[in-house]
């Protein structure tokens, strides 16, 4: 029995590595710290609290370059420390306490450094439900240019989204990057919803409220679970003009018994479910059987032929039954293409760009 308790956590911490390193360092984490990190993890147990110190080392060199009024030294590693505590929670739902510290730290440490982006992360908050959507804006220099709603995934956040954010602004296109139900800081206050189109028609609703974008000329990116988002906006919301679905599954119970032992787990936690069983039922109410055939609107649908969490038949499918979609598929693309990422985002950006601005 002991034997087999050293395994697991050892399983999880292989399977974390072998399915995430590209997106990790895609998304702003230097190698050195993803190397130097992962070494110091022998039990998944361990994970949070390894990366948590590796962001406790970015807060106090933010702390002293600020002590030193070096903002811009500051302002990195405030970023740093918050990618670094967003992977020690982002599927580290084995111990409740833990995972929403590090959350907590992740937030907190981004914030302090939002403002120094160019263009800056305005915070804004999106009403829904008789509740707020938190969301950080950001807008490039110029007349009311267009702008697009970025979706996260499952496990990924407003934060982590940034990344993808800069190829859109360097484009001249405004972002707005959102945390809805089961994601980021809303997790743990609403449930993943499956319906999604519902935070979609908030955030339009939203823009055209902004004397600073062009609210009638609204894109739409969605990532992983976030893909399957976007798709199910891009059906419902007619106000939207073009839509880009990366690496997003057609319904997300069909490889439920193949996905890692820690997505099946953060969804269970973000769904609300009691049991596995009754997440795998909840995952199953996320499909696009109905809304596929709905899409009249450009849809650009991305995926890699190598993706081992949203396998690449998924975005076929949704590219065949939507009337609006056209398909980019990267033969030996990972789980959102993130081994290809300079290529794979500056093309769904210049498409997304083209629609926009011809809107």
């Amino acid at each position: 029995m002991a034997q087999q308790d050293q395994t697991e956590p050892d399983a999880r911490v292989a399977a974390a590595a072998a399915h995430w390193s590209y997106r990790f360092i895609s998304n702003g984490t230097d190698y050195g710290d993803f190397t130097a990190t992962l070494s110091r993890i022998t039990r998944w147990d361990d994970w949070c609290r390894e990366w948590g110190n590796t962001a406790a080392e970015y807060e106090q060199l933010a702390e002293s370059a600020e002590d030193a009024g070096q903002r811009e030294t500051a302002a990195g590693a405030w970023r740093r420390a918050a990618l670094a505590w967003h992977w020690g929670k982002f599927v580290f739902v084995d111990h409740p306490d833990e995972q929403r510290a590090a959350h907590d730290r992740s937030v907190a440490c981004y914030r302090r450094a939002a403002g120094s982006l160019t263009p800056p992360a305005e915070l804004v908050r999106i009403p829904y439900a008789g509740t707020q959507l938190p969301a950080y804006l950001r807008v490039p220099a110029g007349p009311r240019p267009p702008v697009v709603i970025m979706v996260p995934g499952l496990d990924s956040t407003k934060e982590e989204l940034q990344a993808t954010a800069e190829y859109y602004l360097a484009r001249g296109l405004a972002t707005i990057a959102i945390d809805g139900p089961g994601q980021g800081e809303s997790e743990y206050e609403l449930p993943i919803e499956p319906a999604y189109e519902k935070v979609a028609t908030a955030a339009v609703d939203y823009l055209r409220t902004r004397e600073d974008v062009d609210g009638e000329k609204t894109g739409l990116f969605g990532v992983s679970l976030g893909g399957y988002y976007a798709a199910r906006a891009a059906a419902y919301e007619p106000r939207l003009t073009a839509v880009v679905s990366l690496a997003g599954p057609y319904r997300f119970d069909l490889d439920w018994d193949d996905l890692p032992a820690q997505t099946k787990a953060t969804f269970q936690a973000r769904s609300g479910a009691a049991s596995e069983a009754a997440a795998r039922a909840k995952a199953a109410e996320l499909t696009l059987e109905d809304a596929a055939g709905r899409i009249s609107i450009p849809l650009l649908v991305v995926g890699g032929g190598r993706d081992r969490i949203v396998l690449p038949y998924h975005q076929e499918r949704l590219a065949k039954e939507a009337p609006g979609a056209e398909l980019l598929l990267y033969p030996d693309g990972s789980h959102g293409v993130t081994n290809r990422a300079y290529e794979s985002r500056s093309r769904m950006a210049d498409w997304l760009a083209g629609h926009l601005t011809r809107a």
